[in-house]
């Protein structure tokens, strides 16, 4: 995308200008060294050095250990996602249409807050006993079959960041409520591709995620179909699972 060159402020600040510079390094390629950071922004080594250092503290970038280069971090991904969320929600609230269609079950699209999960959009479906929208919830984001399939998607490293503590608050019985459970649970969400909650974060319905990704693997949002305890079953779950597995590669090819 070509942006038009505009004259520079009469009064720049230069640090502000590397940390700016830096960042758009960053739009033009997957990782920086510090010695690569200090060529192309013109700047000694330890300068690049403290601005990388202080980007990784807030999450704009993370540091391998091994080849010692500094890629994008959550906190950089999430603010570019937040950018076109609205945009997302748009697109795909007809692709949220087809799946409670075809579950005749609600439909939600769940983002990643932090520690939470935030009901971003959602459709009804018409059945007498249903689901009701929950569009501007926030909840833990362990208790939520989103919450829990974005999670997944984490790195451990990021992981225990965000779950610093053994001991995670629960919002019903069937809550998850420490952090090894959590790390259990996970891991059979990226083996089975999808993410449950029964009666996790209600006492009388469970759901069932999926993770919505862009064609680069980053995450956007996951698709969730829940019902009523009456109508939940094995066999229930891997029927909504295929549904959304259409759902998340209709997403991926037709919108990202």
């Amino acid at each position: 995308m070509e942006i038009e060159p505009k004259a520079p402020p009469k009064h720049p600040i230069g640090s502000v200008d590397n940390a700016i510079r830096l960042l758009l390094l960053l739009r033009e390629q997957t990782s920086i060294r510090v010695s690569e950071a200090s060529e192309r922004l013109g700047v000694v080594p330890s300068t690049a050095h403290r601005l990388l250092a202080m980007f990784e503290y807030y999450g704009i970038v993370e540091k391998n250990e091994h080849s010692k280069q500094y890629s994008p971090g959550p906190a950089l991904l999430a603010l570019g996602l937040s950018v076109v969320r609205h945009d997302v929600r748009a697109q795909l609230n007809p692709i949220i249409r087809l799946l409670v269609d075809g579950a005749q079950e609600t439909c939600s699209l769940i983002v990643l807050e932090g520690t939470n999960s935030l009901f971003l959009d959602a459709i009804e479906c018409d059945r007498p006993v249903r689901t009701t929208s929950r569009v501007g919830l926030i909840r833990p984001a362990h208790c939520t079959s989103g919450g829990k399939a974005l999670l997944a998607d984490l790195t451990e490293a990021e992981l225990l960041r965000r779950y610093p503590d053994e001991q995670l608050s629960g919002v019903t019985p069937f809550s998850i409520t420490t952090r090894t459970a959590l790390i259990e649970e996970l891991d059979r969400v990226r083996e089975q591709g999808y993410a449950i909650s029964n009666r996790e974060n209600e006492p009388d319905i469970c759901a069932i995620a999926k993770v919505i990704s862009t064609r680069e693997g980053v995450s956007v949002g996951a698709l969730s179909i829940s019902c009523p305890l009456s109508r939940y079953s094995e066999e229930r779950v891997v029927e909504i699972a295929a549904l959304l597995e259409s759902g998340a590669a209709r997403a991926q090819d037709s919108i990202f």
